[in-house]
């Protein structure tokens, strides 16, 4: 039987690149998003790389109402990570959306020598950023009490080839099933009760904030060796009550799709029966409410969800996101 602490600290983590840079002065200038190739696309994260590196935003070519936000709390484009900036690490990967002009990134930030987990979403629209939205998982950020370290394992991102393999035409799926997939994992995950709603690799590997938390052939969690879907299959995460506000960046010669949401946890569930009948007694953090803000990377292939990774930070319950218009019901 797998011990509760175990299971709360091991859930809790798992609730939990490339071009150079074009010269503005070669890009065509048709004010619409959808006129930024994949190379346009990547050039312009380069771009805003350099740009927080050099605590610089005029380095990057910008709208003039530039929208930015930093750990879900939209502020003036110059503050937080771009103050505190000492460059990037190696680690890059770049999810690209030509057809409504974003692109997802994931990389690792450095400040003083203190390495972060990093994602990003860019939006770019007559070749000019006009959305920054990005999540830095501090490793000295704290956590929900009882959670430990819940970010971190930023040394242990190393590139995967996956990530950078074009899929064959014969082999992809459309724009539409790779959303339908992405979704359906966040249908699966919401009050999960076993049922599958999504479609699964078997060698699906999961990482999160660094740390590999499905498939993990060496861990020492017996929860964390199992797959993606024998993990769901088990009714584990039926702590997460809801994963709303889903918004998608889909790359569709890469097969990719990377995903804005929230996991919500209302703390209410203290027990959780399992699929096969036992019964979890839930403690600390998920016994009290709270939320996981996270940007989430799906690597499709032959219509299955190969790999998985996740940037995730912990917010205060039910916070909105800037990025979202809608009434609480």
């Amino acid at each position: 039987m797998i011990r509760t602490r175990i299971l709360a600290s091991s859930l809790s983590v798992v609730i939990l690149g490339l071009l150079a840079v074009q010269s503005t002065s070669a890009r065509p200038g048709a004010a619409k998003a959808g006129d930024c190739d994949r190379a346009c696309l990547n050039g312009f994260v380069d771009e805003y790389m350099a740009a927080v590196a050099a605590h610089d935003p005029s380095k990057l070519p910008t709208a003039a109402k530039v929208r930015y936000s930093e750990n879900n709390v939209e502020m003036k484009l110059g503050e937080g990570l771009w103050q505190t900036s000492d460059g990037w690490g190696s680690y890059k990967v770049y999810t690209d959306d030509p057809q409504t002009g974003q692109v997802g990134f994931l990389g690792v930030a450095n400040e003083d020598g203190h390495l972060s987990c990093f994602a990003a979403r860019l939006k770019v629209v007559g070749h000019k950023v006009t959305e920054i939205e990005i999540i830095a998982a501090r490793p000295d950020r704290p956590g929900p009490v009882g959670s430990g370290n819940l970010t971190g394992g930023p040394d242990n991102l190393k590139d995967k080839p996956l990530f950078s393999e074009d899929e064959p035409a014969s082999e992809r799926v459309s724009r539409e099933k790779l959303i339908q997939l992405a979704n359906g994992y966040f249908d699966t995950i919401q009050l999960n009760t076993g049922k599958i709603y999504t479609t699964f690799d078997p060698d699906c590997q999961r990482m999160e904030n660094g740390s590999i938390t499905a498939n993990n052939p060496n861990a020492t969690n017996p929860v964390a060796k199992i797959g993606c879907q024998a993990q769901l299959e088990t009714g584990l995460l039926k702590i997460v009550t809801r994963a709303r506000d889903r918004r998608f960046v889909v790359d569709e010669k890469r097969q990719m799709v990377f995903v804005a949401t929230f996991f919500d946890h209302n703390g209410t569930v203290r027990q959780n029966k399992l699929v096969d009948g036992s019964v979890r007694a839930i403690g600390p953090p998920f016994d009290r409410p709270f939320t996981f803000l996270i940007f989430e990377l799906f690597k499709v292939k032959n219509g299955k969800i190969r790999q998985i990774e996740a940037v995730l930070l912990t917010v205060p319950y039910y916070m909105p996101s800037p990025w979202v218009n809608y009434k609480r019901k």
